[in-house]
């Protein structure tokens, strides 16, 4: 609303305030977790995710545009002010008068701005400022780069330090929201790559295995089911419509994408829930892939024009997949019947075929890792497999594998094979002022 001299946007009220309000009621007795830091940037990355695929940028990104929905350290992070700075301050005027140490280079040399770059300078310095605090450090320099000697780095992993470093970089270094979402520092926020039979029992917990189990079994399928003609239009589709070429693109794409190929809105949902195991809401090739085969293969299987009948499930799915595999790889009995086990190399040859060399080619899979976790002269049953698989995590895909985030190649700990400890790192928080840019809204 409005009246001679204001705007008012009436929004949902959030007791925890803003980031920048909690920043400035630390001092130095204060410590927070690093995989809380971990959590708000990551759910910061999801909203900018969805976001910039509406084409919508924020351009004033800074903790005070982030709300908290509790005063607890579990709060959930509500991105606010999207198109804020654009309709008040078009041509930047407000911004450059009143910089923060979140405001990006870019705005303050005068240069064009593009896409949601811009964003993601403002997350790693609000990550930066979670982190070590110091945030002088990022606001005295008015160009790129990072402080490699900043002070505070040695209390955080060095995953979390590499993942600031990549996005404060020039524009065209930049990860996008989406592929920032993979950064292993933030993969580590949701530990797929931790799944393993003795875990958390929880239903959460087995869901989650389940679903690792059903995406791993459906990228050993595809060569085997799927033709190379199928795969290579769906390949084409997905590159496509990825605009910003960063091998992702944002969940509402592919579900077009796929019910283009399967017009069963009640199968590509629950395909598209179960293959989306880190929760991003963006798909690279290879989940658009998988989610295409459970869909197509195995929830919308019978008569077209009957009703699906769920459940839709990674529990219920799992066991139809291991049927499938074992009918596809294991050796026929008597009567066509397949036996109960298989061996790896009947594995790997059904695995050679054109669609494999693609799906390696484009989708980022390696089918010699991927089955290198069974047995070379040992039978393979469906228990072993399921054992195998499940503890494997996903290695040979890309959910395993880890990528460069950026066309730059830094000096980086990404490469090592340790598994990133979020839970026992602190460190102090400095405060700073609110500022008066158009992205700063008063709150009544």
């Amino acid at each position: 609303m409005e009246d001679d001299k204001n705007y008012y946007i009436i929004s949902d009220y959030y007791m925890g305030g803003d980031v920048q309000d909690w920043l400035e009621r630390m001092d130095e007795g204060n410590w927070l977790q690093e995989a809380t830091c971990a959590a708000y940037v990551r759910q910061t990355l999801l909203a900018l995710s969805h976001s910039h695929a509406a084409q919508v940028y924020h351009r004033d990104l800074k903790p005070s545009s982030l709300l908290l929905t509790t005063k607890l350290p579990d709060a959930v992070i509500k991105v606010v002010d999207f198109g804020i700075a654009h309709i008040l301050d078009p041509d930047n005027a407000i911004i450059q008068s009143n910089p923060n140490e979140y405001t990006v280079p870019e705005v303050l040399k005068g240069t064009e701005l593009k896409g949601g770059s811009t964003d993601l300078w403002s997350v790693g310095a609000i990550a930066h400022s979670l982190l070590v605090g110091n945030g002088s450090s990022v606001s005295s320099r008015r160009s790129w780069g990072y402080v490699k000697d900043d002070e505070g780095w040695s209390e955080r992993s060095p995953l979390a330090r590499d993942f600031v470093m990549r996005l404060l970089r020039p524009p065209h270094e930049r990860p996008t929201a989406a592929k920032a979402l993979h950064h292993p520092w933030i993969k580590g926020m949701m530990p797929i790559n931790t799944i393993n039979a003795n875990q958390s029992n929880t239903k959460e917990a087995r869901e989650l295995r389940y679903k690792m189990l059903c995406y791993t079994l459906s990228v050993i399928l595809l060569p085997a089911v799927v033709p190379h003609r199928d795969f290579d239009q769906l390949r084409v589709a997905f590159q496509q419509n990825d605009a910003d070429r960063d091998g992702y693109v944002p969940r509402a794409i592919g579900l077009r994408l796929l019910l283009n190929r399967c017009q069963q809105n009640e199968a590509v949902v629950p395909a598209l829930n179960i293959v989306d195991l880190g929760r991003t809401d963006t798909c690279d090739l290879c989940a658009i892939a998988t989610a295409d085969l459970i869909a197509r293969e195995f929830f919308a299987a019978g008569p077209t024009s009957a009703p699906l009948m769920g459940p839709f499930t990674a529990t219920d799915l799992a066991p139809r997949l291991l049927k499938r595999f074992f009918e596809l790889f294991a050796e026929k009995r008597n009567g066509g019947v397949p036996a109960a086990t298989v061996q790896l190399n009947a594995i790997r040859a059904k695995t050679k075929t054109a669609t494999a060399k693609d799906v390696e080619a484009f989708a980022k899979v390696q089918y010699e890792e991927l089955l290198s976790c069974l047995p070379e002269d040992t039978a393979i049953d469906s228990q072993l497999l399921t054992a195998q698989l499940s503890a494997s995590a996903g290695r040979g895909t890309p959910l395993g594998n880890e990528h460069e985030l950026s066309p730059m190649r830094a000096d980086s700990p990404w490469e090592l094979s340790t598994l990133l400890d979020l839970f026992g790192i602190f460190y102090t928080c400095s405060s700073s002022k609110r500022d008066d840019s158009p992205g700063s809204i008063r709150m009544y």
